[in-house]
């Protein structure tokens, strides 16, 4: 949030603590806006009408409350620590995407690993994975995905494909990762835009639809 927005917050914040018979004063509304300010306004409004409405809005009210609810109205797309590690490579041929967060975590673990000690390593990630995304989320950093591309170039497609689905990576930045493949369509559509020959409109207006037909079969795929 932006300062501008400490009356609204203040406004919010003060009502919705009168409805559980709190009075809020300066130092209360101070430590709410410590915890939530890594938010935005519209965030933390829509946070407090879904926790109110909620089950768990019926006796008491903290700020966790409020950032539980936050993050259920819009997950910010991090895994389990069990999902995590179940991702991580642990060999040179696979690919895989993954958040800093797991880069970093893994690091901590990796020893245990290359000393053979699996359940060790593992019990190592969760736990450094667990402290990071905590220590990112109180300060309202987003988890940031990135490709591990392995050497075997046979995997590295559906993992790509898969990222972009579920919205990890940008389809543009999935296909620079890819080679080029060469099919008759792309041919195609390049030996239409590199005709030199001097078209007739009826000629050239052809070669458009023909081109839009073949970028819509392609973006299909």
């Amino acid at each position: 949030m932006l300062d501008a927005d400490k009356k609204e917050f203040a406004t919010i914040v003060s009502a919705t603590l009168k409805t559980y018979r709190i009075e809020p004063d300066a130092d209360v509304l101070r430590l709410w806006w410590g915890v939530l300010s890594n938010f935005t306004i519209e965030q933390v409004r829509d946070g407090f009408n879904h926790f109110i409405g909620s089950k768990e809005g019926k006796f008491s009210i903290v700020p966790a409350n409020i950032i539980e609810s936050i993050e259920k109205l819009k997950p910010d797309g991090r895994l389990g620590s069990d999902e995590a590690w179940a991702i991580y490579p642990h060999d040179e041929a696979t690919s895989a995407v993954l958040t800093n967060e797991i880069a970093e975590a893994m690091q901590i673990a990796k020893p245990l690993l290359d000393e053979g000690d699996k359940y060790g390593a593992r019990m190592a990630f969760k736990e450094a994975y667990a402290r990071i995304v905590n220590n990112n989320k109180n300060a309202g950093i987003a988890p940031k995905w990135f490709p591990s591309l392995g050497t075997d170039k046979n995997g590295r497609e559906e993992v790509l494909k898969q990222a972009v689905q579920l919205g990890r990576l940008t389809q543009d930045h999935a296909l620079s990762l890819l080679p080029a493949k060469i099919n008759p369509a792309i041919t195609e559509v390049v030996g239409l835009l590199d005709n030199k020959t001097e078209l007739t409109p009826e000629q050239a207006n052809k070669n458009r639809q023909r081109i839009a037909e073949i970028k819509a079969m392609l973006s299909k795929n």
